[in-house]
C-alpha cells in the first residue's frame, strides 16, 4: 500500500512541477526599446523623414537605411549612464550625408519577471540634449528640439521621445 501512495505522490509532484514551469508568466514582448516619434517643430503634427535615415551608436548601426520614417524603435545600452545616437540623413540620389547627434542621459534598472524569463534592463530618461544645425536645400531636416513624453523605457512600446524637426522650405 505504501508503494502505491508513494507513486501517487511522485506523479502529483511531477504534474505540479510541469505545470509550474510552463513559462506563461513571461511577457510575449520582452524587448526593451526606446520609441521616438518625429514631429514638425512648432506643432504636434507627425512627419515622415523622406531622406534615407541611418542611426548608429558608437560603431554599431541600430537602424539601417530606413526611408519614409515617422517613428523608430531603438535598443539602449544596459550599462552606460548615457547613450549617444547619431542620426545620419542621406537625401535621395545623393552619396553625401549630414548628421544630428542626440544624447540621452538615463538610469538603468534591472528587471526580473522570474528566473525562467531571464533579466531585462529598464531605463529612466533623466535628460536629453542634441546637436544644433540649420536645415538647407540639400539637407532639409534638422533636429529643433526633443521632448520626453514618457521617461520610462520598458516593454510597453509607448512613445518615449518626441523629436521635433525644422524643415527647409
Amino acid at each position: 500500500m505504501h508503494l502505491f501512495i508513494r507513486k501517487i505522490l511522485y506523479l502529483a509532484a511531477a504534474v505540479a512541477i510541469m505545470a509550474g514551469c510552463n513559462g506563461s508568466d513571461c511577457p510575449l514582448n520582452n524587448t526593451v526599446r526606446l520609441v521616438c516619434g518625429f514631429y514638425s517643430a512648432g506643432s504636434d503634427s507627425s512627419i515622415a523623414i523622406s531622406d534615407t535615415l541611418t542611426i548608429s551608436v558608437r560603431d554599431s548601426v541600430i537602424l539601417n537605411r530606413s526611408v519614409a520614417t515617422a517613428t523608430v524603435s531603438l535598443p539602449m545600452s544596459y550599462a552606460g549612464d548615457a547613450d549617444t545616437l547619431v542620426f545620419l540623413y542621406t537625401p535621395a540620389g545623393s552619396e553625401a550625408s549630414c548628421s544630428d547627434t542626440l544624447v540621452i542621459s538615463k538610469s538603468n534598472e534591472p528587471h526580473i519577471v522570474s528566473l525562467e524569463c531571464g533579466t531585462s534592463v529598464f531605463h529612466n530618461i533623466s535628460a536629453v540634449s542634441h546637436s544644433s544645425r540649420i536645415p538647407d536645400p540639400t539637407y532639409r531636416y534638422a533636429i529643433d528640439s526633443v521632448a520626453v513624453s514618457n521617461s520610462n523605457v520598458n516593454f510597453d512600446g509607448q512613445e518615449n521621445l518626441k523629436i521635433y524637426y525644422r524643415l527647409h522650405q
